[in-house]
């Protein structure tokens, strides 16, 4: 019995479809002044994501720095996808950011766990869970005191971002959850 994967393989033509960016839905959200949420519809495969790239990119402009990535309109995920969303958090994180995964269907979330993502990410039920979360991480954990992470003198830190330890002067990240990376 052939697997679902290669049978998939073999129906699929030999040129991949254009994804065309109208069903790729993007907006500002109102309560959050740096955020977007994007709303993709039907698969999240290997011939989307260079076109969704692209566009999500230049709608995150240079000063965005969270996106809440609704899924519930997503009907299938596969590696690509996966890969797509890590670059996402990669360059949202770069940024002192996040990407929230929004609406994520049980069959979406067992790809990322099958894939090792499944801690990855962070999640949320749906945007307005999400917006509160963020607002109140911007309410409570800021400003805070935490010990660099290089050489354990005390740090006072008042928002996410770069950040210089005066000790060490190792350069430090600072993360919108409050946590602290070297680099």
């Amino acid at each position: 019995m052939p697997s679902r994967l290669i049978a998939r393989a073999s129906a699929s033509p030999d040129k991949p479809p254009c994804f065309p960016v109208s069903e790729l839905e993007i907006e500002a959200v109102a309560e959050l002044p740096d955020a977007l949420v994007c709303r993709p519809g039907g698969n999240l495969g290997a011939e989307r994501v260079v076109a969704m790239n692209e566009a999500i990119v230049a709608a995150l402009g240079e000063k965005s720095t969270v996106l809440l990535f609704d899924l519930a309109r997503t009907e299938d995920l596969d590696p690509a996808g996966v890969g797509f969303l890590v670059a996402l958090q990669k360059l949202l994180r770069e940024r002192s950011g996040d990407l929230i995964l929004v609406g994520m269907r049980p069959k979406l979330l067992r790809v990322m766990e099958t894939l090792g993502f499944g801690e990855y990410f962070s999640y949320s039920l749906d945007r307005r869970h999400a917006v509160e979360y963020i607002q109140e991480m911007q309410r409570d954990i800021f400003p805070i005191s935490a010990p660099c992470p290089a050489c354990s003198a005390p740090l006072g830190l008042q928002g996410p971002g770069r950040s210089r330890c005066r000790a060490c002067q190792a350069v430090l990240t600072v993360l919108a959850d409050g946590s602290l990376e070297l680099g």
